[in-house]
């Protein structure tokens, strides 16, 4: 098999949604709103809520995280959360493309108009990220807005290359939460294609060492299952025969163990 990555992407994004949580244990979270409306795949819409809200995790500074859907074809959709303990919502940018730096800026930003006076802007600017061609892997993105006073400016990564430090902040999270050792046993674990997990008490450092872990085996690719934050709802995953890789938040770690 070959990469997870699909070749020749249209939009830098495919779907923008924010996602109340669970608000009484009777009532999931779901979904206010989503853009583009046309955006009309049921089974991923109904898997985003359980992945921004995987479980009960302390929420007390603005947080970025990624997760990852399987399609049918064995290919990846990126989802890209941001929680803010000021608001009671979650922002998933959902992608193609494996590229968290720009995406969790591109969050902040529109987090920043979702929650300000100017919240009315917001759908035009997502038209316009949307509507963008797709820069070149290593090029920048410039997104015009406000009527073309401003631009939105943030490097596109080479997804196609070993991660490096500090540019890479997935790779960063990684050196600081793992030391030499174990990187190692997990590189040779993932080599004898194991069944690994990562356990944390925070989302993103969590998905961070999921992602990086992935990512430095490069050029070689993990064909096996890749949750980097497994809700609550998918806990019998752990029970698979079949190798993985899997970011276990510890709340769930402790009921699974």
């Amino acid at each position: 098999m070959g990469s997870r990555i699909r070749d020749n992407v249209k939009h830098l994004f495919q779907c923008f949604c924010e996602v109340v949580g669970q608000q009484s244990p009777d009532k999931e979270a779901w979904i206010i709103q989503k853009f583009p409306e046309s955006y009309r795949d049921e089974e991923v819409l109904k898997s985003v809520p359980k992945f921004a809200y995987p479980c009960d995790f302390p929420n007390t500074i603005v947080q970025h995280y990624s997760f990852v859907l399987t399609s049918i074809d064995s290919k990846w959709t990126f989802g890209f959360c941001r929680h803010d303990p000021k608001t009671e919502t979650a922002l998933v940018l959902l992608s193609y493309l494996p590229w968290h730096e720009s995406f969790y800026k591109l969050l902040n930003h529109i987090a920043e108009i979702n929650y300000s006076s100017k919240s009315d802007e917001l759908w035009k600017f997502l038209e316009s990220v949307y509507n963008s061609s797709v820069p070149d892997a290593g090029r920048t993105l410039q997104i015009p807005f406000n009527n073309g006073r401003d631009t939105f400016v943030c490097p596109c990564p080479n997804q196609f290359q070993l991660p490096s430090i500090p540019e890479n902040r997935n790779l960063t999270e990684y050196y600081n939460a793992v030391d030499g050792h174990n990187m190692m046993v997990i590189f040779a674990s993932m080599l004898y294609e194991r069944r690994i997990i990562f356990t944390s008490k925070k989302l993103y450092r969590l998905s961070a060492c999921v992602q990086s872990a992935n990512s430095i085996i490069y050029p070689m690719n993990w064909q096996h299952i890749f949750i980097p934050v497994l809700p609550m709802a998918l806990m019998d995953y752990l029970l698979a025969p079949m190798p993985y890789l899997i970011g276990v938040p510890e709340v769930i770690y402790q009921v699974s163990y």
